[in-house]
């Protein structure tokens, strides 16, 4: 066997794993753009791998892929093996949210405190240079924040989502 063989195998195996886990046929997978990601804990163990699904894909396998469990944007698939129970399935659910909070920010141009159009994290808003109002927590998908930060894009809903 060549090695473009094995490889063409190989990811025929992949594609076949992918579509079971997303309860999809392997026509429907080939129908969607997607890309994989690894999950993994500190230490570098991967526990799960999301699927990333790119834009265009049909209403129906939308609908297929809406029950499976999420992280932000990525579909969730469990890697054969892994120790999945209930208790695990909560520990993971709390790693992957945090709380935001509306941000005071004083602005010096005008000597005034002002409500930040972020919301943020504990220490974002310190990063910000600001401090968070109490009372306007909102749990949200680590996801949901600007990458390598912990605040939220400018005018984020939480409610929305």
């Amino acid at each position: 066997m060549s090695s473009r063989q094995l490889k063409a195998e190989c990811d025929a195996e992949e594609a076949e794993a992918i579509a079971a886990a997303l309860d999809l046929t392997l026509d429907e997978l080939n129908q969607i753009e997607y890309t994989i990601n690894e999950i993994a804990n500190d230490d570098g163990l991967v526990y799960a791998y999301g699927v990333e699904i790119k834009e265009g894909v049909p209403q129906y396998i939308l609908d297929k892929l809406a029950p499976l469990p999420r992280r932000g944007n990525l579909v969730v698939i469990h890697v054969r093996g892994y120790a999945h129970d209930a208790d695990q399935e909560e520990i993971e659910i709390e790693m992957a949210r945090t709380t935001v909070y509306k941000v005071k920010l004083y602005n010096i141009a005008t000597d005034e405190v002002v409500i930040s159009r972020r919301m943020a994290t504990y220490d974002g808003a310190a990063k910000m240079g600001g401090w968070p109002v109490e009372g306007t927590g909102h749990v949200i998908e680590l996801a949901d924040l600007e990458p390598g930060e912990e605040w939220t894009p400018r005018d984020f809903d939480p409610t929305t989502i």
